[in-house]
């Protein structure tokens, strides 16, 4: 006997269990319509995240192209600068030779030096209006 309530227990316990699991029609088809809902949603987000991931990778691209030619345009400046520091050099280099070529063709003006005369001691005496001391 023990065993036959056991096995009747066993079986009012299924029954039980799987027709409380049972759900009625509509609130199937509310659960499927509100599935379909969520699938549809999550679809239009995925769209929309691949096509930021696009537009994403395209910023990229043009940023990496933009360094890419800012990288150059900082190399040419360089270049230009060191040619700029040596055409300068060359420049103060012919600079000196031109003066010392102008200096070896034109023709030297010597200054005139006026003659020094020696005073004689009455000129210096009586020409002195520096001389601040009372004659007498």
């Amino acid at each position: 006997m023990r065993f036959r309530t056991a096995k009747m227990a066993v079986a009012v316990l299924a029954i039980g269990v799987s027709l409380g699991g049972c759900a009625t029609r509509e609130s199937v088809e509310q659960a499927q319509t509100s599935a379909d809902n969520a699938d549809r949603h999550a679809g239009t987000a995925q769209a929309r995240a691949d096509q930021a991931l696009g537009v994403g990778n395209n910023a990229l691209s043009v940023g990496n192209q933009a360094m890419g030619v800012g990288n150059s345009a900082a190399s040419a400046a360089q270049m230009a600068n060191l040619k700029a520091d040596a055409n300068a050099a060359d420049v103060a280099r012919l600079k000196r030779q031109v003066a010392f070529l102008q200096a070896k063709v034109m023709p030297h003006k010597r200054k005139k030096h006026p003659k020094v005369r020696p005073h004689s001691a009455t000129q210096t005496q009586a020409g002195n209006s520096n001389d601040k001391t009372p004659r007498s």
